[in-house]
This record gives C-alpha cells, sequence and structure tokens, in this order.
C-alpha cells in the first residue's frame, strides 16, 4: 500500500483545510495510508542554520521522503498561500546533500496533488500560485483533479466544514485519482 503524505496550509485547530484533508483521508483510506506532517516546528529559513538542518526540519524531510506522494491542503491568504507553507517548501527544496549544491531535494520528482477550501474564489489564486512553486520544485504535479472548493455561508459561523454533495464528489475523484498516480 502506498502512503500518502498530508500537509495541511494553516495551524489553526478548527481549520476549514484541516477537516477537507480529514475527509479525504477517509475517502484515500482503502488505497493509500495517510500519515500527517506537523511542522509547526521548523523555523523561519535561514541559512546561517541550515547546515546540519534543524530537528525539526530534518524529520520533515525524512517525512517527505519516505511517502509516495504528499497531499497539500491549504487555504488562500491575501491570494496566495500562506507564509507557514512557503517556508515549509523553502526548507524541503534545499539540496538533501548539503556538500553537494546541484544534488535533488527531497521534492524533486515526488508526486503530488492541491485542495484547497476558502471563500468565494475557492482559493483558486492559491492553488494557480502554489502550482508554479511545486513545478519550480520539482514535484510531479495531478494537474487535472485539483480541488477548490468555496465555504458554505453557514460554516463562517459554525467553524464546520459543510460539504455540499458536488464538493463531496469532487473530493472523491481527487482522491481516487490521487490513489491512482501514486500507484503508477
Amino acid at each position: 500500500m502506498k502512503t500518502a503524505l498530508f500537509v495541511v496550509g494553516s495551524f489553526r485547530a478548527k481549520s476549514f483545510n484541516r477537516q477537507l484533508a480529514r475527509e479525504a483521508e477517509a475517502l484515500l483510506a482503502p488505497r493509500a495510508k495517510v500519515e500527517w506532517l506537523d511542522f509547526r516546528a521548523v523555523p523561519f529559513m535561514d541559512q546561517d542554520a541550515e547546515n546540519p538542518a534543524p530537528k525539526a526540519v530534518a524529520k520533515a524531510r525524512e517525512a517527505v521522503l519516505a511517502a509516495d506522494g504528499v497531499w497539500f491542503f491549504t487555504p488562500e491568504y491575501n491570494f496566495s498561500y500562506p507564509g507557514l507553507l512557503k517556508n515549509l517548501l523553502d526548507w524541503l527544496s534545499r539540496p538533501r546533500d548539503p556538500s553537494d549544491r546541484t544534488s535533488p531535494s527531497v521534492l524533486a520528482g515526488k508526486k503530488c496533488t492541491v485542495s484547497g477550501v476558502g471563500g468565494r474564489n475557492a482559493t483558486a489564486d492559491c492553488r494557480r500560485k502554489l502550482a508554479d512553486l511545486l513545478a519550480f520544485v520539482g514535484m510531479k504535479q495531478l494537474r487535472d483533479r485539483e480541488v477548490g472548493l468555496a465555504l458554505a455561508p453557514s460554516s463562517w459561523t459554525t467553524d464546520d466544514l459543510a460539504l455540499d454533495e458536488a464538493g463531496r464528489a469532487a473530493l472523491a475523484e481527487q482522491a481516487s485519482a490521487f490513489a491512482d498516480f501514486l500507484e503508477s
């Protein structure tokens, strides 16, 4: 069974994207093992502290290496992805061998997909910009099945993700396509 690493671009306890990831985990469970990356301890990127890598960075790199693919769940902040996600990707994109600046990163060639839930824009700008960044760092993206969802108005007052049938169906299609992608 393949392993999917889930990366949520929000640390908020009741994050809508964390809730979306839980929905995706249930859909993916029959076909892939899901691991969650907790990267709260990853410090701000600092080349002066890069070698040796901080323990939290080394742990994140090991999790990415061990996974067959990465599924990003992210909100949109000011028409882009959150800074905490960018910081993580900055650390992960560094060469695996610090003595060889041309060695690949843990992200190079890794399969990935992106989902996001947010306001009326349904994270479109975030997903577009994140796709550019993921291509730049060499990840293989499942682009034709990305899911971007607009929150139901009730979610903003209850803090509960309320997926409609269309949203559930889109997420189920993405989960199936991602499982196929991991197995290919």
